[in-house]
């Protein structure tokens, strides 16, 4: 062992140092004493005790009692009855007691009495060792407050001590895990809960969680007593005491085992209607493609037919009979064609194949240009009542898409109105963004229906009589939002339709 040449043996082993060591050593234990002799009704307190009550040095150690604002009288009758025990025993005795600072601070001590004898085996005074308890106390209660709650919830709860080996648990860990209380009582849970699947970097995290914050929220896979799987959500968080120390973990955790399991069942089911959505796209797409060469070779075989028909010499009622089935062929495949178009344009929308081409256009002229070149095919041949309310924008678009939008929109404002006054288009400008409104006075659309208009080949239910296949709105939805627009409708059955698209500057 080394030594220091300065150091004072002499006075380390004076009465004064051993008095100054002692005194340290108690206010780190937090522990003091006193002795009453009865004969000089004399009492003496050691430093700590002072320090403990909060007083001076003047202070009437003897009186404490009567000072009833440390000791509320229940309390004080507790100290007598102690004091008398030992008095009239001559052994030690000890009991807790609850003090009232002045300024409303609740402490506690523990008081241990010993009896002081003279040669003869008579009491001649009392000795007692005051601890105190206070922050254990404190602890104690708040333990036991949390312990109510925790009995009265279905959650799990678990208290482990600093070492994180369980101290106490609720009914519901008995009953959902299945293990007991004194099963468990200090075992660190991992050693028991965690199993094969349990994911060792939610291990790693509520460890580093834990050791950086003194908390952790967050799911992990368990296992029961009887070895089945269950998810826990825990909230876990550290108690401190007054000094910082740590003293407690405290843990909730919920099972959460129906949720993980139906996101699971989700989870499966969306990967099948992904999977079943690449099947079907691309099946559609085959047969689009292999539906062109057909369609083509017929339009070809009408077109020669038609040729044929000049060059030959055959009978008015023959010629006027072949036109009018040709008509309905030509109608028919340029239907099927759109069709075709249609469904290949959904196939690239969902795979996201679709680009934008955009160049920046005279947004005025644009719309002059369409509406110029877009009157009702046959029929009455109406043309559309065309406003543009707003000051002209160059704007970046992509010209072809955004003309099959508004085609499919004033396509059916001409074909769900015939026979009343034409659709209207107005253009108006708000908010950074043209509005291109689109209001017909045909056959409307019923109410149940409009949820449903923009799903793949929907019609309404007042629609089936006139030509469709129920994509147009659809595809026209996916194309705008791929500008960044949107489109909204209003509309009565009987009293028309009103379609407006909103395209961002």
């Amino acid at each position: 062992m080394n030594s220091r040449s300065d150091f004072n043996l002499k006075y380390f082993d004076s009465f004064e140092s051993q008095k100054e060591r002692l005194h340290l050593l108690s206010i780190t234990a937090q522990i003091g004493d006193w002795s009453h002799t009865f004969s000089t009704n004399f009492t003496a307190w050691s430093k700590y005790l002072y320090q403990f009550y909060e007083v001076g040095k003047d202070f009437e150690c003897f009186h404490l009692l009567e000072n009833t604002h440390y000791y509320a009288e229940s309390e004080a009758r507790k100290m007598r009855a102690l004091m008398a025990q030992v008095t009239t025993h001559k052994e030690e005795y000890s009991n807790e007691f609850l003090v009232k600072m002045p300024d409303g601070r609740i402490k506690w001590h523990t008081t241990t009495l010993y009896p002081m004898l003279d040669p003869n085996g008579d009491i001649i005074g009392l000795y007692g060792v005051l601890q105190n308890i206070t922050a254990r106390k404190k602890n104690e209660l708040e333990l036991q407050r949390m312990a109510y709650v925790a009995e009265k919830t279905n959650g799990i709860v678990m208290i482990t001590d600093p070492e994180r080996k369980i101290i106490w648990i609720n009914h519901s860990f008995e009953e959902i895990l299945g293990y007991s209380t004194e099963e468990v009582i200090g075992i660190d849970p991992a050693a028991f809960l965690q199993g094969p699947e349990t994911s060792s970097a939610t291990i790693q995290e509520i460890a580093r969680s834990l050791r950086n914050t003194g908390t952790f929220s967050g799911e992990i896979l368990n296992y029961t007593k009887a070895g089945e799987k269950i998810w826990l959500y825990l909230n876990i968080a550290a108690v401190y005491d007054d000094t910082g120390k740590l003293i407690n973990y405290v843990a909730v955790e919920n099972d959460i085992t129906l949720i993980k399991m139906a996101e699971q069942r989700l989870q499966k089911m969306m990967e099948k209607e992904r999977e079943l959505n690449r099947f079907k796209t691309q099946f559609v797409n085959l047969a689009s493609h292999q539906f062109r060469t057909p369609l083509a070779t017929i339009r070809s075989s009408i077109d020669l037919l038609d040729l044929k028909m000049e060059s030959t010499h055959l009978s008015a009622d023959f010629v006027a009979l072949f036109q009018k089935h040709k008509a309905i062929m030509a109608e028919e495949t340029t239907r099927m064609t759109e069709l075709m178009e249609n469904i290949l344009d959904i196939g690239r929308i969902n795979e996201g194949k679709i680009e934008l081409s955009k160049k920046d256009l005279s947004f005025k002229q644009f719309m002059d240009t369409f509406v110029a070149a877009n009157v009702e095919p046959g029929g009455q041949q109406r043309k559309l009542n065309y406003q543009f309310d707003a000051s002209d924008r160059i704007i970046s678009m992509d010209e072809i898409l955004l003309q099959n939008i508004l085609r499919n929109i004033v396509s059916n404002a001409f074909k769900y109105s015939e026979g009343k006054p034409p659709p209207s288009l107005g253009v108006r400008f708000q908010n950074n963004a043209f509005f291109v409104t689109i209001m017909d006075h045909g056959i409307g659309i019923p109410e149940k229906d409009q949820p449903f208009l923009c799903q793949s080949f929907f019609r309404a239910s007042n629609a089936k009589i006139f030509p469709g296949s129920g994509l147009g709105l659809m595809i026209a939805k996916k194309l705008i939002a791929l500008h960044g627009g949107n489109i909204s409708i209003e509309s009565k059955a009987g009293n028309g339709c009103t379609v407006t698209i909103r395209l961002p500057v």
